[in-house]
């Protein structure tokens, strides 16, 4: 009796074969079917790989449709969000490299899907919302310095992958990419440099703005002329335009952050005083263009 059983249980089993192999190579819907389920499974994972930091596949990512480019650091979504990319400051409208910056992140993620991975603020003063952002194997912030198109902004607390933006921007500036190729090409002479920056004023900055300044040093032998120079800090809110204004030979500038009397050593950022100091305590960079917007010097701490 038991003899039989295992006969029997034989005897189905390989039936149960043969029908499989007569009826499924035939069943293309299913096996398509089956095929779709499994791409979108895999397409629907955010494989962070290469140029990620993480190198690493994160279920902590967000999957958008990048419906609209505003510069080389901020979009849309197909939702209307927007999202402002954290670690890194693209030049504004008005600086220059703005449009290669815009021209780069239009090709890099405009109608396309992206993943969003957040670190610890989610909205920054005008509300936007702030993530790294990935398309396939590419770290979108990461890719974008690298080029020579913005910037390293270091914000705490959300600084999970500064130092790899650091790194991408010290690889830029020694390439003389984007940003960077005034320091290799300018036309201006070499001998007007930031030379120190006063970031930490006594008490509290934002009620001491003149307490902090920086000096900017020509040691040329002639005088320069400024006019129409500008100096900016890392962030999009601060800068400064040099307007009838020459910096003598071996002399240097003070330009303080609040509001005075200019003179020919000493400037005042803006009169009445902004709401915040300019230099950020926990760390900074500050860029000199003259008038042609070629960077001429830089200074960061």
């Amino acid at each position: 009796m038991r003899r039989k059983l295992i006969l029997i249980f034989l005897s189905l089993g390989i039936l149960f074969i043969l029908i499989g192999i007569l009826i499924f190579p035939k069943n293309n819907s299913n096996n398509k079917f089956l095929k779709s389920s499994i791409l979108n499974s895999i397409s629907s994972t955010p494989q962070i790989i290469n140029s990620s930091p993480s190198a690493i596949i994160s279920k902590n990512l967000r999957k958008e449709f990048v419906s609209e480019v505003f510069d080389g650091d901020t979009i849309k979504t197909q939702d209307g969000e927007i999202i402002r990319y954290l670690g890194i400051n693209s030049p504004e409208k008005t600086d220059p490299f703005f449009f290669q910056a815009l021209e780069k992140n239009k090709a890099l993620v405009l109608g396309k899907e992206v993943f969003l991975e957040p670190d610890i603020t989610q909205k920054d003063r005008y509300q936007r919302s702030l993530y790294y952002v990935y398309l396939g194997s590419t770290f979108v912030n990461l890719e974008i310095v690298k080029n020579g198109l913005a910037v390293s902004q270091t914000l705490p607390p959300d600084v999970k992958y500064q130092d790899k933006i650091l790194e991408a921007q010290r690889q830029a500036r020694q390439n003389c990419l984007g940003l960077w190729k005034g320091l290799c090409e300018n036309s201006k002479p070499a001998c007007i440099k930031i030379s120190n920056i006063n970031f930490d004023a006594k008490g509290n900055d934002n009620t001491n703005k003149n307490g902090e300044w920086i000096e900017i040093k020509n040691t040329c032998s002639n005088n320069v002329s400024m006019n129409d120079w500008i100096l900016k800090d890392s962030s999009a809110s601060n800068k400064y335009t040099f307007t009838n204004f020459s910096l003598n030979s071996n002399s240097i500038v003070d330009l303080y952050s609040g509001c005075g009397q200019n003179s020919d050593n000493k400037l005042y950022w803006v009169c009445p005083e902004q709401k915040y100091a300019v230099w950020n305590n926990s760390g900074d960079h500050a860029y000199l263009y003259n008038e042609k917007g070629e960077l001429v010097s830089d200074l960061e701490y």
